[in-house]
């Protein structure tokens, strides 16, 4: 908020801390926003509003980290994680030809996981989607066949080809995403290809609803007790330009319902949350960005614009009441904790390898986040969870307008109030002004045994036409964060030169 007590005199302070301001990534240096808002975040915390803090940095669980000892059994991108628990404390993950077993701290390590899917006469099995359906585990996979089929275990014996020769309608799917979800009628529902399949108990139908011949089904939700369905048409490698749609079908007619909601351009994925279906989407003219918005009364309604790659099917989800989704290797949180508080759209955490970000998800409760990276010409791969708290970790305000034609605005005094710090505790502050032409490094905030609250990072007078204020904690500490309440900066104007 800002306060003046005299003609001359302002004082801005900024609490409650918000996320970016819209269309954060078009400008370093934004007048546009609101006083809490940001002009750049890198994995920070403000899911509690009263503090802004550092993001959470990642722990590989136990067996998840195929690095350059090789003592790990994650050998394959994890595409996608089952968000629920299938027995106490027991879930499961695909990607490439295994199928892993996780626990909240541990990549399962015997003689039954991680499985290798191998199907019989073919290579390159490529693992899809995960489902769990009747006390049963359901695992689609594309393979070197051009074709697609469905694996099953039940617990204790593995059917590697249980869509394409046991289920009753047995057939092989097509060579194409295969998201699955369980619907609300008892029955499984997953992309294939330009149709919606169905698993109805040990019933296989595969193309119980057909799209056009240049469709293909890319994510699929449940809501309003129907399957809402995303495709995008053409379905041609880089086309820039799709008339892409989203419907609703109740699982049983021939046809979807009613008209299509259209989308110029192509969709990543859908997800359900308390009643609102969410959909991530790109325009058909965009060359680097997507759009973060939701479905309501036959419309598309947005949210946010953001930078970065489309998320996919299996890279959305929610984790604390928040919807998250991660995009260029960044996890991001759109919500808030309760909904007293005011929505924002916040940067996280980072995935631990930057080369291929696989999925994400919450089936134990913290974030589960899967990736690829190359070091020193090897290839590594790694599910980590959210644990503690990273240093790669930096905070930049909107940018504050504080002249006039005839009158510029001189910094007084810049007061940081934190939390109560403990040892190794620190951040550091640098002010930006004037177009981002100048900066100054002011006072950091660093723990001592005085262990006091209220901290003076200037009291130095700077003349400015503009100002913004940025933070950095990488000079801090992964245990003892410090936690920012309120800013306050002072001062008062002055005649220009």
């Amino acid at each position: 908020m800002a306060k003046t007590s005299s003609s001359n005199q302002k004082e801005i302070e900024i609490n409650n801390f918000g996320g970016f301001v819209p269309l954060w990534f078009l400008n370093s240096y934004p007048f546009y926003g609101n006083v809490n808002q940001c002009s750049d975040m890198v994995n920070i915390d403000i899911t509690d509003p009263n503090v802004l803090t550092q993001g959470k940095g990642l722990s590989n669980l136990i067996n998840g980290n195929e690095d350059t000892a090789h003592d790990g059994v994650v050998d394959t991108l994890i595409r996608s994680i089952l968000n629920v628990v299938t027995a106490s404390n027991i879930t499961y993950a695909i990607g490439g030809n295994k199928l892993y077993q996780l626990s909240p701290t541990t990549v399962t390590k015997s003689t039954t996981f991680p499985h290798t899917i191998d199907k019989t006469g073919v290579t390159g099995e490529d693992g899809e989607d995960i489902v769990y359906y009747n006390s049963d585990l359901y695992y689609f996979y594309n393979h070197s066949g051009n074709a697609g089929d469905i694996g099953k275990y039940n617990g204790s014996t593995f059917d590697e080809t249980w869509g394409s020769v046991t289920a009753s309608g047995a057939e092989p799917l097509q060579n194409a995403p295969h998201q699955a979800i369980n619907g609300g009628d008892s029955c499984v529902y997953f992309a294939n290809g330009k149709y919606v399949g169905v698993i109805d108990r040990t019933t296989l139908k595969a193309s119980e609803l057909d799209f056009w011949d240049d469709c293909q089904v890319v994510s699929l939700s449940w809501n309003l007790n129907r399957v809402i369905v995303a495709v995008n048409s053409p379905n041609i490698t880089g086309s820039n330009f799709n008339q892409s749609f989203i419907c609703y079908w109740d699982g049983v007619s021939s046809s979807f319902e009613g008209d299509p909601i259209e989308i110029n351009g192509r969709i990543g994925a859908l997800y359900t949350k308390n009643g609102i279906t969410f959909v991530w989407w790109q325009d058909a003219s965009a060359s680097n960005g997507y759009n973060f918005g939701y479905v309501i009364n036959g419309q598309i309604k947005g949210l946010y614009r953001c930078k970065g790659t489309l998320p996919l099917y299996y890279q959305v989800g929610e984790y604390n009441g928040f919807v998250m989704w991660v995009s260029d290797g960044l996890l991001y949180l759109w919500g808030a904790y309760d909904p007293n508080v005011a929505v924002n759209l916040s940067q996280y955490l980072t995935s631990r390898y930057t080369t291929a970000v696989g999925g994400i998800g919450s089936p134990f409760g913290d974030i589960l986040i899967a990736s690829k990276g190359q070091i020193d010409q090897d290839t590594h791969y790694s599910i980590d969870k959210n644990s503690g708290y990273t240093k790669n970790s930096s905070w930049k305000s909107k940018a504050f307008k504080m002249s006039g034609s005839n009158y510029i605005f001189q910094i007084d005094l810049i007061f940081v109030e934190t939390d109560p710090l403990s040892a190794g505790a620190r951040a550091d502050f640098t002010l930006t002004y004037n177009k981002g032409k100048s900066t100054q490094t002011l006072s950091p905030i660093v723990y001592s045994t005085a262990n006091t609250t209220r901290h003076k990072i200037t009291d130095q007078s700077y003349q400015v036409e503009d100002f913004r204020l940025d933070i950095s904690f990488a000079n801090g500490s992964t245990t003892n964060p410090v936690k920012i309440r309120s800013i306050m900066i002072s001062g008062h104007f002055v005649l220009s030169n």
